[in-house]
């Protein structure tokens, strides 16, 4: 019985695709201001920070944010982004 990539585990190096191609709009230093209304009749809080994004290889994106956010105080962020060919969707942590 032969055995392939996908039963060894070994990895598949994917071709990017368009979509991984859009990632790469993302990449670079960001800042960023949000309003966002917690509820009715609640005044709109906002949230400010900074996000640094890189390019993992063309095929993902991951993006570290730090900054100030409503009655959490300074937080860091950290996601993971990428598109699925077999889902035909983005994916991300």
């Amino acid at each position: 019985m032969e055995t392939t990539q996908a039963q060894s585990g070994a990895m598949i190096n994917p071709e990017p695709q368009q979509q991984h191609q859009w990632l790469q709009k993302l990449v670079g230093e960001w800042i960023y201001e949000t309003e966002a209304s917690m509820g009715p009749g609640q005044l709109p809080e906002k949230a400010t920070g900074t996000e640094s994004v890189r390019s993992l290889s063309g095929l993902w994106v991951q993006c570290e944010g730090q900054g100030e956010m409503p009655e959490c105080g300074v937080v860091t962020t950290i996601m993971t982004l990428g598109y699925d060919p077999q889902k035909q969707q983005f994916v991300g942590t």
